[in-house]
């Protein structure tokens, strides 16, 4: 990971702030960052997709420092590769080939997230969950 621009966020330390100030770094250096805006995978134990939770405001924070676009991107499937328990994930991998699991991913416009930072995290929420649905709708 960290061979590939990783930036790690340790959550719960005085630490956590600082992946901002390196993210905002990687963006003046031309590079692409991608940001989960809730702030980490959700915990799920079934394969179901669903909408993005609610968001941080990390995301809006970033976007208002750097003046970068915001890129809605929104991801369907993946739970059907591997999700449930480590035994579940293993058996997932492993049977990927032969289930042939439907992935999509769906790149919305490009936004510029402006106002405060609560509604700039509402707007990239917002973005985000119609990229969501589009994947979701070219599912089988």
């Amino acid at each position: 990971l960290r061979a590939g621009g990783h930036i790690p966020v340790r959550r719960g330390t005085a630490r956590a702030g600082a992946a901002l100030d390196v993210a905002a770094a990687a963006l003046a250096a031309g590079r692409v960052v991608l940001i989960y805006g809730e702030g980490g995978l959700p915990k799920r134990r079934d394969p179901r997709d669903t909408e993005p939770g609610a968001f941080r405001t990390g995301l809006a924070r970033l976007a208002a420092a750097t003046n970068a676009p915001v890129v809605p991107l929104g991801q369907c499937g993946a739970r059907r590769l591997s999700s449930g328990s480590t035994a579940k994930q293993l058996a997932g991998f492993a049977t990927a080939p032969l289930r042939r699991p439907a992935l999509h991913v769906h790149l919305g416009t490009p936004i510029r997230l402006a106002g405060d930072i609560s509604e700039a995290t509402a707007a990239a929420h917002r973005a985000v969950t119609l990229a969501w649905h589009t994947a979701e709708q070219h599912l089988p």
